[in-house]
């Protein structure tokens, strides 16, 4: 099981968000920054998680499915997207950051990458 750093320190936390609040970017190709770990926990419904070997890649390397009650961990500059399974989903996000990780940028925009290249 992938686990973030115990030096690692909370940096954001995400609202409880739903198919129709959730940022739009976290459906398509992203990436957590260098030096965060996202923590996505689900409280109701399911959530798919899909990993990319790269920014180009179409075909996923990793694909895990998340229940309420539980969470999935995506490393640092690990291209990913997600899918919710039910429509009564609702999750939320926590990211944990190095603590010499220089962060640029607002808001989601600080830990989230959705630029190729």
């Amino acid at each position: 099981m992938l686990r973030i750093p115990e030096n690692f320190v909370h940096t954001r936390a995400t609202p409880l968000w739903d198919k129709d609040s959730a940022p739009k970017a976290l459906f398509s190709h992203h990436n957590t920054k260098a030096g965060v770990y996202g923590r996505l926990s689900v409280m109701q419904g399911v959530v798919k998680y899909f990993g990319f070997p790269d920014a180009d890649a179409t075909e996923p390397d990793l694909e895990l499915v998340i229940e309420a009650g539980s969470f999935g961990i995506s490393p640092p500059e690990k291209w990913h997207r997600i899918e919710l399974l039910t429509d009564d989903t609702y999750f939320s996000i926590d990211f944990f950051a190095d603590p010499q990780a220089n962060l640029e940028g607002a808001g989601l925009g600080k830990v989230v990458n959705t630029h190729k290249g």
